[in-house]
Formats: C-alpha cells, sequence, structure tokens
C-alpha cells in the first residue's frame, strides 16, 4: 500500500506548533496560579511577621494571631506564643526582683545615712555615742553585705546555674555545726534546737552552698518559733537519697502560701518583716538544692509548726546504717 506522507507532515507541524505556543502558556498559567496560591497560602505568615515587629519589651502581653489555629501556620503561632508567655515571665520576674531589691537596699542605705546625718549635725558627742553610732552603722553594712551576696547566688542562678565545687565530707558533721551555729540566735530568742542525725552520713556535693542551705533553714526556722518553742534538724536515708528536715513549732504557712514563700522577697506578714530577714534565704536554699540535683519543699505546716524537707541525691554506695543519735544544742 502506498499513501502520501503530506498529511502526516502537515499534522505533525501543527502538533510542534501548537505545543511551541501552548508549553509556556500552560507554565506562565502554572506559575501565575501557584504564586496565587501561595501568596494565599502565605499571607497568615506575612500577617503573623507584621505582628511579631511590633511585639517589644513594653509589650509582652501580645500574642500572634492566626487565622486557622488548627494548620501548620497555626501551630506554629502557638509554639511562637508560649516562647513569648515565658519570655514575659523571665521578664516580669526580673523587674520584679529589680524593684523588691531596690525596696530592701533603700531601708538600711537610709538608715546608714540618718546615723551619719545625726552623728556630725552636732559638733560636741560622747564617745558613747559616737560607738553607738558607729554600731549601728556596722550592723547595717553587714546587713548589706549579706543581701549583696544572697542577690548575687541568685543572679548567678538565673545566669545558668551556681556552680558546684564537689568534694567528699560527712553530711551529718556539717548539720551538727549548723546546728551549733544556729544556737546562737535560737538563745537570744529562748528557742531549743535539737539535732538528730545519723552516724557518719558521707556525700559528694559543695560543703560551702550545703552549709549556707542547712543555716537558711535553720535561721527561718528560728526567726518564725516563738519563745519556749523548738527546732529540731535531722538526717533521714532513702533509697539514693538523703533527707535533710527542719522543724519549727512556729505558727505555719497559710496553705495559699506554701509555694510562694519560695520566691525572692516574699515575707508573709509585718511580724515577720520586722525579723531582719530580706526574704531571700527559702529561695536560696531551694536553688542550693536544685543545683545539687535535688529539692527543697514544705512538706507540712499547721498551727503546731513547718517542716522543711531537702532531699539529695546520692549514689547507692555511699549509703550507711541508720543509727539515731540526738544531740540538745542549747
Amino acid at each position: 500500500l502506498a499513501e502520501p506522507l503530506r498529511r502526516t507532515y502537515g499534522e505533525r507541524t501543527v502538533l510542534r506548533r501548537t505545543l511551541l505556543v501552548g508549553i509556556p502558556l500552560a507554565l506562565a498559567l502554572a506559575a501565575g496560579g501557584g504564586f496565587w496560591i501561595a501568596r494565599r497560602a502565605l499571607s497568615p505568615l506575612r500577617l503573623m511577621a507584621g505582628q511579631a515587629r511590633h511585639i517589644t519589651d513594653r509589650t509582652p502581653a501580645a500574642r500572634l494571631h492566626a487565622p486557622h489555629p488548627g494548620d501548620e501556620l497555626g501551630l506554629l503561632a502557638g509554639a511562637f506564643n508560649d516562647l513569648l508567655a515565658r519570655l514575659a515571665a523571665a521578664l516580669d520576674t526580673q523587674r520584679r526582683f529589680m524593684a523588691d531589691a531596690s525596696h530592701e537596699l533603700r531601708t538600711p542605705v537610709s538608715i546608714l545615712r540618718t546615723a551619719a546625718e545625726v552623728t556630725l549635725g552636732r559638733e560636741a558627742r560622747s564617745e558613747q555615742e559616737y560607738r553607738e553610732s558607729l554600731r549601728i552603722v556596722a550592723d547595717q553594712a553587714g546587713r548589706l553585705a549579706r543581701m549583696v551576696d544572697d542577690m548575687m547566688i541568685l543572679a548567678r542562678a538565673d545566669a545558668g546555674g551556681i556552680r558546684v565545687d564537689g568534694s567528699e565530707f560527712y553530711l551529718d558533721e556539717l548539720v551538727s555545726e549548723c546546728a551549733d551555729d544556729a544556737a546562737v540566735l535560737a538563745g537570744d530568742r529562748n528557742v531549743v534546737v535539737r539535732a538528730h542525725s545519723m552516724a557518719e552520713v558521707s556525700y559528694r556535693g559543695d560543703e560551702r552552698l550545703l552549709r549556707q542551705m542547712v543555716m537558711n533553714l535553720l535561721d527561718n526556722g528560728v526567726r518564725h518559733t516563738a519563745a519556749g518553742g523548738e527546732v529540731r534538724v535531722e538526717i533521714a536515708a532513702s533509697e539514693g537519697a538523703l533527707e535533710i528536715a527542719v522543724t519549727d513549732t512556729g505558727s505555719g504557712v497559710p496553705a495559699d502560701d506554701r509555694e510562694r514563700i519560695f520566691q525572692r522577697f516574699v515575707r508573709l506578714d509585718p511580724a515577720r518583716r520586722q525579723s531582719g530577714g530580706a526574704g531571700l534565704g527559702l529561695p536560696i536554699a531551694r536553688t542550693i538544692a536544685e543545683a545539687h540535683g535535688g529539692s527543697l519543699t514544705l512538706a507540712a505546716s499547721g498551727p503546731e509548726g513547718s517542716r522543711f524537707v531537702a532531699r539529695l541525691p546520692r549514689a547507692p554506695r555511699d549509703a550507711r546504717p541508720v543509727i539515731e543519735r540526738s544531740s540538745l544544742v542549747s
């Protein structure tokens, strides 16, 4: 069979022309459609970017708003809002810390200034008056130094944690020595300090920081216990951990404030404000316990007193048999 190819060549020419025109047109339409779809799909992202630009440290409560909270961009906005909430909480804590610190530092500074001005305001003064003024200055300077040291510890903790220099020591000896030191304060207030501990409780940690933690707990108990009361400190062993418990016979802590007392510069009532503390003892004690991988909690509190428990983890090989030992510190 024979047939001319002219018709086939013509169809091929038409197809070639169609493809030369259709393919660029299809690509142009696809690109335009894709750009339009992408613009519509990413418009919430552009909107959120504009909202984010207006969020500053003066508007920490501002949040991103996504048109469709259930899609991927909505989930991204939700995660970013959670981040903003954490940053706002940290910023609020920092501002409150600065305000409280300024307020606490203002009192001893005012006393120092007043004592100096009164002393220098009159030319003729006796030696006893000068000694009394210098005693006031020394007391307030010591208070300022303690507050600055405490705030330095908390600032280091906020900046990335307290450095723990580990060493081997006997925790029972540390607790007994702290009880002896606390007895100095307790004697002036007619409060008895009793130490119940274990025999040869070895522990590896930062001895200086743990001593400060125990002293803060004892000082808190002595300050908040009325005359004739008692503060008791004891060590108990549990599986893989040691517990240092400080129990006082004070008036207790209201249920709503049992976690709040671990916040900085918190003192619950005017009577406790007169005790001389700055409200940093318990926050520092908790920070030290957490730096050792442990915890500090108010285990119990009521009209008959409060019980604070610091739980410190240790290796099982450090365990020792429990031997009850009681000593009266007066």
